[in-house]
């Protein structure tokens, strides 16, 4: 297992997308956060606003999926469902004597990481680069320090979910072009259930997944039974996704 993280993060830091991503990521959220703080992009309601961050309003892009699973989906496109049809590197794993389950959740590991660092750290750092250089440091309070511990910790968990849940797009499709199509139209399927549907009894369901608590984690105030029930809802989520992953890469045709 060990040998094959390595083997996988190798791999992600030799591809040309990754770190056409990080310089794409980089210089958008350089972009977005100058614009932001110089007062040419007005953004206001937000949840950072609540918390009195409202200089890192230009946070709140990245935190939409429909923004970030572009980008993960991309990432996973590239990286991950190409190999099964011109590598030949998930076979030769496999013949290797590998277990599949050890293969599927290395790839998890090393592309979620991977994920984090574009989607999330990236953004984060740029925000937190920004305030000490303008002279905005004094925000970073302990009481602003603590909500965004405990938003970005249960961010991260649910984040996690959705990188599950593409792989999974990208081990069923093998094409890049399909990852990327199919985990947009999830994106757009949730959004319009969240927005568009007002039937109670789908709302509670929807209030129970993990694209729920993407938005919900970020609320200024959570009481202790949020808390928890966030957590919960993205454990149970994301081991969910993973062994149903693990089943579907164990029965799937290798050629």
């Amino acid at each position: 297992m060990t040998n094959l993280i390595k083997a996988e993060c190798y791999k992600l830091t030799r591809n040309k997308t990754f770190w056409v991503l990080i310089v794409t990521m980089a210089g958008l959220s350089l972009l977005l956060h100058l614009l932001v703080i110089l007062d040419w992009w007005q953004l206001s309601g937000t949840v950072f606003d609540q918390a009195g961050l409202s200089e890192w309003n230009a946070l709140t892009a990245f935190h939409l999926s429909l923004f970030f699973n572009i980008v993960i989906s991309t990432l996973a496109g590239f990286y991950l469902a190409t190999e099964f049809t011109q590598s030949g590197v998930i076979k030769n794993q496999i013949m290797s004597g590998h277990k599949r389950s050890h293969i599927f959740l290395a790839k998890y590991v090393i592309y979620s990481l991977g994920s984090v660092l574009v989607a999330i750290l990236i953004p984060f750092v740029t925000a937190l680069i920004f305030v000490w250089l303008l002279g905005h440091g004094e925000i970073l309070n302990d009481t602003n320090n603590l909500y965004l511990a405990r938003a970005y910790s249960l961010f991260v968990l649910q984040f996690l979910s959705f990188t599950a849940i593409v792989l999974w797009i990208a081990v069923a499709t093998e094409d890049s072009g399909k990852t990327i199509l199919f985990t947009l139209l999830l994106a757009i399927v949730m959004f319009a259930i969240e927005k568009l549907v007002t039937v109670p009894f789908v709302q509670a369901v929807y209030e129970l997944t993990f694209f729920y608590q993407l938005s919900e984690v970020f609320q200024y105030q959570l009481t202790s039974t949020e808390v928890i029930k966030s957590v919960l809802v993205g454990m149970v989520s994301l081991l969910l996704l993973l062994g149903c992953g693990v089943f579907v890469f164990n029965r799937k045709e290798i050629k």
